[in-house]
Order: C-alpha cells, then sequence, then structure tokens
C-alpha cells in the first residue's frame, strides 16, 4: 500500500470515528444533558476568568515594562478596572434594569402585536398559489410560535438564576489569581509533561496563546464595537429597549454568519409591534452595521487571527448548534482553532523527526 494511500485511508477512517462520536453522543445526550449542564456551571467561571485575563493581560505587562512587579501591575489594572465597574453600576446598570423590567411587564402585548402581525402576514401569504402559500405559512406559525416560547422562556428561566449568578460573582476573584500566580500554574503545568514533550507542548501552548488569545480579544473588541453602533442606530431610529436590544446584537455578533441575523430578530420584532416601515429601517440598520463590521471592524481588528474556511466554519455551527445550542454556536469555532493548531503543530513535528532521521 502506497504512503498516499495510507495517507487518505487515515483521513477516511478519523472521519469516520468523528463522524461515529458525533452520532454516539446525540443518541446518548438526554442520558448526558444533566451531567453537561453540572459540568458547564463549573467550566463556566473558568472558562470566563481565562477569558478576562486574555484580555487584562496586555495591561498587565505594559506596566510590568514601565518597571512595576507582577503583584503591583495586577492590583493597579483591577483598581482601574473596578473604577470603571463602580461607575457603570451606578449610571448604566439602573437604566438597563430598568428597560429590562420595562420590557418584562410589555412582553404579553408584545406577544398579542406578534400574533397580530402573524395574522396580517398570513393574510398576504394567502393570495400566493396553494403550495407556496402553505409553506410560507408554516414557517411563519413556527417562527412566530418559538419567538415567543423564547420570550416567555427567557422571563421564566429567571427563578432558576441564583446558582448562575453566584458562579459568575466567583469570576473577577478567579481572574485576579490567574493573572497574579500565571507564572507558577505554567511552570506547574509544565512540570507534569515528561521533559521529551515539553518543546512540544510549550510550541503549542505559544501557538495558542498568539492566535486563540488574538482570536478572543478580537471577538470582544467587536462585540463592544457592534453593540455601541447598533444603540446609536436603535436610539436614531426611537426603538423601545435600545439598551439591552444593542447588548444582544453585540452579542451574537460572536456566532460567524448566521450570529448578526439572529441578533437583529429581537429588534425587528420590537419593531414590528409599532409599525412596518420602522421593521423595514431597523432591518436596513442591522444590514448596513454587518456589513461595518464584515468589511472594515474586522478586518481590522481581527487581522489574521481566524484564519478559517468559511465552509468549514459553516459545519462546525451545524455540528455545534446541534450538540449545545447557543452555547455550541458561540464555542464551536474557538474549540476548532485549539484543536487544529495542536494538530498541525504534532505533524509538523513528526515531519521534522521523519526528515532528521
Amino acid at each position: 500500500m502506497g504512503p498516499i494511500i495510507k495517507k487518505w485511508l487515515y483521513r477516511l477512517l478519523l472521519i469516520f470515528f468523528s463522524l461515529l462520536i458525533l452520532w454516539v453522543t446525540q443518541l446518548l445526550w438526554p442520558v448526558w444533558k444533566p451531567l453537561f449542564n453540572s459540568v458547564l456551571l463549573a467550566a463556566v467561571p473558568l472558562l470566563l476568568s481565562a477569558l478576562f485575563a486574555y484580555l487584562l493581560l496586555p495591561f498587565v505587562h505594559f506596566l510590568i515594562k514601565a518597571k512595576c512587579s507582577n503583584r503591583l501591575a495586577v492590583w493597579i489594572v483591577f483598581i482601574v478596572l473596578a473604577a470603571f465597574v463602580g461607575a457603570f453600576v451606578q449610571w448604566g446598570i439602573p437604566s438597563l434594569w430598568e428597560e429590562w423590567k420595562n420590557l418584562a411587564i410589555h412582553l404579553p402585548q408584545i406577544i398579542a402585536q406578534l400574533d397580530g402581525w402573524n395574522y396580517q402576514v398570513s393574510g398576504w401569504i394567502a393570495q400566493l398559489p396553494e403550495p407556496v402559500a402553505q409553506l410560507f405559512s408554516e414557517a411563519m406559525d413556527r417562527l412566530v410560535r418559538r419567538t415567543e416560547e423564547r420570550l416567555q422562556g427567557m422571563m421564566m428561566e429567571a427563578d432558576h438564576s441564583i446558582k448562575w449568578i453566584v458562579a459568575i460573582s466567583l469570576v473577577p476573584f478567579m481572574t485576579f489569581y490567574v493573572l497574579k500566580d500565571r507564572e507558577r500554574m505554567g511552570e506547574a503545568a509544565i512540570s507534569l509533561i515528561p521533559s521529551d514533550k515539553r518543546e512540544h507542548a510549550l510550541a503549542i501552548s505559544h501557538s495558542l496563546h498568539t492566535r486563540l488569545g488574538g482570536y478572543i480579544r478580537g471577538q470582544l473588541w467587536l462585540v463592544l464595537a457592534v453593540a455601541t453602533v447598533s444603540f446609536i442606530a436603535l436610539y436614531l431610529l426611537d426603538i423601545p429597549y435600545a439598551l439591552p436590544l444593542s447588548g444582544i446584537m453585540g452579542l451574537f455578533n460572536i456566532i460567524p454568519y448566521i450570529g448578526p441575523i439572529l441578533g437583529a430578530l429581537p429588534a425587528v420584532f420590537i419593531a414590528g409591534t409599532i409599525s412596518f416601515n420602522l421593521v423595514v429601517w431597523v432591518a436596513v440598520a442591522a444590514f448596513v452595521i454587518q456589513m461595518l463590521e464584515s468589511h472594515l471592524l474586522a478586518p481590522w481588528i481581527m487581522g489574521k487571527n481566524m484564519d478559517v474556511h468559511p465552509l468549514v466554519i459553516m459545519i462546525l455551527l451545524l455540528v455545534g448548534g446541534e450538540l449545545a445550542g447557543i452555547i455550541g454556536l458561540i464555542l464551536a469555532v474557538p474549540l476548532y482553532m485549539v484543536i487544529s493548531i495542536m494538530i498541525h503543530i504534532s505533524f509538523s513535528r513528526k515531519r521534522l523527526d521523519r526528515i532528521d532521521k
């Protein structure tokens, strides 16, 4: 058997076993879901603390270069951050909470107006040929029903949020210790790796730090930029609840391709309760913001951190969304980047070892 056939056979087997694992995971998902939720509750604070550590690390390094000790640099960064957070809590949180409260109070009226909007659209659809009309009617019914379920579910799940509040409240403390003791943590992790594998592990760590760290920082800057521009647009269009709606638009921008569409839907639905003209204006604003993000902000902020083919991203989104919903959509691309970096470096090392021999 030739080397080319062996290589393709290996790839086919890898694809087959990957699909088999995904299929088995899907079959056993009802059994694994409680365990997955528990692991997620424990993992989210760790992931968020690592995320914030990545964001704050450049500021810590800047202060260290300015002759501050590591401990002092971390304390200065956290004191400045606490001042910003305190200002946001003092002036930003009350406005945001008031808008969320108003949204919850007016939710039944919004849902009733959505039903009325669906009835009007159904009347227009009824004038189409029967097979086409039936297809569009079923799609609209599903869309409205799922939107209503999501809106009601978001409000009802607030009763079960205490454990998440406790978990998230640990994030600042965990971030502080990750930044303060990052070198000791790194040394401890390296000491667990066999000496002949350490160079390989350090290469993976450096590549992950460079590419994944840049990707995370870039995505968060994009979230902030899109949320800010969206708030300005919604405020100028006089859309109610502009602050939470723009936050949703910014957060959903993390999901490639479909994220901006999903993030704009709540604003479109709220506009639909006012007038159809406003729906058009909100849709146009969302489209312009997406074009601005795709062709100006993303290339400028992200650079070459996200070197992933669009077709691969679409497949990742399908698999991630099927396995873990919104969380899967958000984590699919970063996890792929981690795995691809590890595989690429491993294969490069094997190739070099083969050349040396």
